[in-house]
């Protein structure tokens, strides 16, 4: 097995690539500043790629009820004796823009963790702080917050608040792993919490906030921010493992980076509690990455992660059993699998 690719995630949105096109201009200008260097730097990790997952839930979210038979006729404007049509779902720029600021959010969280884990490398290329140093990261991700609050001013209603309180979540998350760096008895209920905010909060809105744009029913908009949760969940879980399972071509940085940055993650607790000495092992940034990871495998504590992460998309695809059916809910429900399909499994 290999790891969730770019090329696999395409394949799986290719229903919504003209959304994630338009999405891609948004950004492309949102990172355009008044000097060469800023707009340089400020686009450098649009520029880098990405899955582009958030934009792309925004856009499903929406599309599972404006692609759906169950959309709202349009009345005819001038000819009352004309039958009722239905509306042009082609493009929806309300969640254009609000997948652009939640992308734009999500990369300026890169730019600064980059500096928090002192990273060389970010999506296979030099980490903006290892080019340009830690200022000019963090200045460029303060830049990117203000841009992406001005976009979602622009699309109005309850977009800006959602954001506003999905950032806050994202620094409560980080803030709650830095209180617990190198700390490898940390509760499990505390990296559940940690994921939650850091992860979960950007998926949550990407989720709710497409549907909601969309007009669906009162009833699902929770679903949908429910699906988004559990999918974030998995996602961080699956990542988690990927950094102990895949290889440095896949991951686009040296596997075993938690584990050298003291980020200590389900896997590594759940072996810890099945085998305490491993934890003289630990609290060093110099790790014995490949006794770890054997010590993992021989516990079960990955195939335990693994089926806990199992669980999550289990759980992320019953909160669709609701939403109507169609292209967008089959391509939610193929990149809900994806995430641990594609998980490289340690022997």
């Amino acid at each position: 097995m290999e790891p969730l690719s770019r090329d696999e995630v395409a394949d799986v949105l290719e229903t919504i690539a003209p959304d994630l096109e338009r999405v891609e201009t948004i950004l492309l200008q949102a990172s355009t500043a008044g000097t060469p260097f800023l707009t340089e730097s400020a686009s450098y990790l649009t520029k880098a790629g990405g899955k582009r997952l958030r934009p792309a839930l925004v856009a499903l979210s929406s599309r599972l009820w404006s692609d759906s038979p169950e959309a709202p006729l349009e009345a005819p404007d001038k000819d009352k004796g004309a039958p009722l049509k239905a509306p042009d779902t082609t493009v929806n720029p309300r969640a254009d823009s609000t997948g652009a600021a939640i992308e734009l959010t999500h990369l300026a969280t890169l730019y600064h963790d980059d500096v928090i884990d002192e990273a060389d490398t970010r999506r296979g290329v030099p980490s903006a702080n290892g080019k340009w140093g830690n200022i000019v990261a963090i200045l460029v991700g303060d830049f990117l917050f203000a841009k992406a609050s001005s976009i979602a001013a622009d699309v109005g209603g309850e977009v800006p608040r959602v954001l506003a309180d999905a950032i806050a979540r994202v620094v409560q998350g980080q803030v709650r792993e830095l209180e617990h760096l190198y700390d490898c008895r940390r509760p499990v209920e505390h990296y559940y919490a940690t994921v939650d905010d850091k992860t979960g909060a950007l998926l949550e809105a990407s989720s709710r906030l497409g549907a909601v744009l969309a007009g669906c029913p009162a009833d699902q908009a929770e679903p949908l921010r429910l699906f988004g949760a559990a999918f974030g969940m998995a996602f961080q879980i699956a990542d988690d493992l990927l950094d102990l399972s895949a290889t440095r071509e896949d991951l686009g940085k040296p596997p075993g980076t938690d584990l050298r940055d003291g980020v200590y993650t389900l896997p590594l607790l759940y072996a810890v509690e099945a085998e305490p000495s491993l934890a003289d092992q630990l609290g060093t940034p110099q790790p014995d990455v490949d006794l770890i990871r054997k010590t993992v495998v021989r516990t079960g504590a990955f195939q335990r992660a693994l089926g806990v992460a199992a669980e999550h998309v289990d759980e992320a695809l019953a909160c669709l059993d609701g939403a109507p059916e169609g292209p967008a809910r089959d391509s939610l429900q193929r990149l809900t699998r994806l995430i641990i399909d594609r998980v490289p499994v340690l022997e």
